[in-house]
């Protein structure tokens, strides 16, 4: 397809020999030859709806991996440079899920000689023609699809609340994740951070206008980048940058144009997410911090006009509640929208005035706040959640508190630029699954799904007494408790109580299952209300709520006799294990150095976890100070590790991680003696999953995981303007 005739679009003359477009007023814009082999196919075949596939085929010769983003820069470039020929209409219309359409009839221009006046020389001039009559029996079809529409219009639009299909623009498209965008103020450039496959992380600038073309590298280092924000006079990128190796965390400004970086200040080690945000008028860098006394990590203000200027906390700094955790200033620079957390099942959306301090709530039961920014014109905020591992985003107006749900699956970290109003945003969705490990053959063999579906399921448990086990699915749109046999087979759900259950654990007899929810779950109401243990009875079925004073609590597991659960507990204080009665009672505290995790390997005695690295063995009937059964330097995880007793002696299965890959190890305890057992991929197992051996089958489930794919977009709605 070469069409070379010149034809008119409204006011606008195309000139494929020239590569230009022509406007009435004498401007002549050129284009790229791929976009006008575009626009000339869909003139060509005005007014049929052309697909996607079909353009692909014609302009790229069938290469859909370079037509894709290519049809997308094209059709993009096409409508920037036509727009306003239609009035206020668009000349190529989407349609949804199948192609592009010309609005505007071409009208084609024949060739005609005529001889030059100086030269006497024949020359082709363009002449416009009209367009051949309509052959009816051609055109019924369009007709018909055409009344059909209108029709379908006009029931939709007598409906109420009718919003129109939001149009999504691919911006970038790599191997591995790129994330956490960050928009020049005019729109034309998104940074972002990239994860590769081989696990390097730096940020890229990707040129908006051309797609095409490859991002340029901005950072070029083996430390960690987070997210970044750009200052609104489009000079600076701030940034945060993570050097495990020296256990450092810093804030750093990069001017773009010269690469010049100049530190700022420290921000904390632990912790993946390193929120920032710049006020209107590049004054105040707002940023992830941490510094003592206070209890946890929070906002951070800077102030960028003094060459001695010191951070100094924004947020609450002790016994808050809650904690500070993402951010963005308004455009008028008055207050600052926060997500503020108070458990793990419950964050929300708050505003608050940076002169008072004084917090209005701006959203209600939401659980994980996956990144919010503020509309230019100060009305509306955009946000996203995570639910059940389906993320969502909403457009909330400020004034009403309303809000609409976007339908856009993976949508996070929405970002606006500042004065283009451009909202780009990431799409990411993960997958979880459960694999079994074989154990014991000659040849080392790679974990195999044993539930893998189009759902997520984590955290296997299993029970000896039972032969089964026991993990969390959200097929039902919540994460329930199921069971399955080792080989996947017979699952069967277990719990209906709509919510999001974590972390089950059988009980030493196989009766009953412990887990964490929310407390909200099981009391039908919207309040923060903390979590709590429940254990699940398979005689019963009955779902009981575990006595505790505390409104905090960790993964449980159960005392040796099975009448109480363990787990760590909370407190603004400290973070340390208990005991809790079934039946209540008084509780016990087990452990005094920061105990996260626990196994009970007799009625006495307990192995357990500590933030401080390393396997501990405790006596809990005895002040005796705590045994280090693994060092810390080869035992680095709190939660992927199971106890078993084999005919050998007591052991360990871990997880040991390194940078590039993990390892599955068993150690034995009577032996001292460590065991390689299986090395995998970086990404193939959940972080912080569970680990649990079947040793009827001398094999280990966990969770496995998928390399995230995680792409920019860019997202036009009619109530986002």
């Amino acid at each position: 397809m070469k069409a070379s005739k010149p034809f008119t679009l409204a006011n606008c003359t195309v000139e494929p020999t020239d590569l230009t477009l022509q406007f009435v007023n004498g401007d002549k814009l050129p284009l790229q030859p791929k976009f006008i082999e575009v626009l000339c196919y869909l003139a060509e075949h005005y007014p049929r709806v052309i697909t996607r596939e079909e353009l692909i085929e014609n302009v790229w010769d069938d290469n859909a991996y370079v037509g894709e983003k290519a049809l997308n820069n094209a059709v993009w470039q096409l409508r920037k440079s036509l727009k306003g020929i239609n009035g206020d209409d668009d000349v190529i219309k989407t349609i949804r899920k199948v192609g592009y359409k010309l609005l505007v009839e071409p009208i084609w221009q024949e060739w005609q000689e005529r001889q030059d006046v100086e030269t006497a020389q024949p020359i082709r001039v363009a002449t416009p023609t009209k367009p051949k009559p309509a052959n009816l029996h051609q055109y019924l079809p369009y007709a018909l699809i055409s009344f059909l529409g209108l029709l379908l219009l006009w029931s939709l639009f007598t409906r109420e609340s009718v919003i129109e299909q939001p149009k999504v623009t691919q911006i970038t498209k790599a191997p591995g994740s790129e994330l956490f965008v960050a928009p020049s103020p005019d729109g034309r450039y998104v940074v972002y951070k990239w994860l590769s496959p081989d696990n390097k992380v730096n940020l890229y600038m990707q040129d908006c206008l051309h797609t095409e073309l490859k991002p340029k590298q901005l950072t070029f280092d083996d430390y960690e980048e987070g997210h970044s924000v750009w200052s609104n006079d489009g000079q600076y990128l701030f940034f945060s940058r993570k050097n495990k190796a020296d256990r450092r965390c810093e804030i750093i400004r990069l001017k773009v144009t010269s690469h010049q970086e100049q530190t700022l200040a420290n921000c904390p080690m632990d912790g993946g997410y390193y929120y920032l945000d710049i006020s209107p008028d590049d004054k105040t860098l707002a940023y992830h911090g941490y510094s003592e006394p206070a209890d946890d990590a929070g906002i951070y203000f800077l102030d960028l006009t003094g060459a001695d200027a010191r951070p100094y906390r924004f947020s609450c700094a002790n016994n808050c509640g809650y904690k500070d955790r993402d951010f963005a200033f308004s455009p008028d620079g008055l207050s600052i929208a926060v997500s503020r957390r108070s458990n793990r099942f419950n964050e929300n959306i708050y505003l608050v005035d940076l002169v008072s301090k004084v917090a209005k709530p701006l959203t209600q039961g939401e659980e994980d706040i996956v990144g919010l920014s503020w509309h230019p014109n100060g009305k509306q905020i955009v946000y996203a959640t995570q639910k059940a591992d389906v993320r969502q985003g909403y457009i909330l107006d400020i004034a009403s508190k309303t809000r609409h749900e976007l339908n856009i699956d993976g949508f996070s970290y929405p970002a606006f630029a500042k004065t283009s109003k451009a909202l780009f945003f990431q799409q990411r969705q993960e997958k979880y699954h459960i694999v079994s490990l074989p154990l014991g053959e000659s040849i080392a063999s790679s974990p195999f799904p044993v539930v893998q579906s189009d759902f997520n399921h984590h955290y296997p448990d299993y029970s000896a007494a039972s032969k089964r086990f026991v993990y969390v699915s959200n097929e039902s749109g919540h994460y329930e408790l199921w069971s399955a046999n080792t080989d996947g087979s017979e699952r069967e759900q277990l719990t209906h109580l709509k919510t999001t259950i974590r972390y089950p654990n059988w009980s030493h007899d196989g009766n009953k299952i412990a887990f964490l929810a929310p407390l909200p779950s099981l009391q039908g109401t919207q309040n923060a209300g903390g979590d709590n243990i429940y254990t699940l009875n398979l005689i019963t079925r009955a779902v009981n709520s575990v006595p505790t004073p505390f409104k905090e609590h960790n993964r449980p597991t159960w005392s040796y006799d099975d009448t109480a659960v363990i787990s760590a507990i909370y407190d603004n204080e400290f973070t340390d294990l208990y005991q809790l009665k079934l039946t209540g009672g008084p509780v016990k505290r087990l452990s005094f150095d920061g105990g996260r995790y626990a196994i009970m390997t007799s009625p006495t005695t307990m192995l357990y976890t500590r933030i401080k690295r390393g396997l501990w063995q405790k006596e809990i009937e005895t002040n005796a100070p705590p045994l280090n059964k693994i060092s810390g330097e080869l035992f680095k995880t709190l939660y992927s590790w199971s106890y078993l007793t084999k005919d050998s002696g007591p052991g360990i299965y871990f997880r040991q991680n390194a940078d590039d890959h993990h390892q599955i190890n068993f150690y034995d305890l009577a032996a001292r003696q460590l065991q390689p057992l299986v090395r995998l991929p970086k990404q193939a197992f959940e972080n912080h999953g569970a680990l649990t051996p079947v040793a009827d089958d001398n094999k280990l489930l966990f969770t496995g995981t998928q390399f995230p794919q995680a792409d920019i977009k860019l997202l036009t709605h009619p109530l986002i303007r």
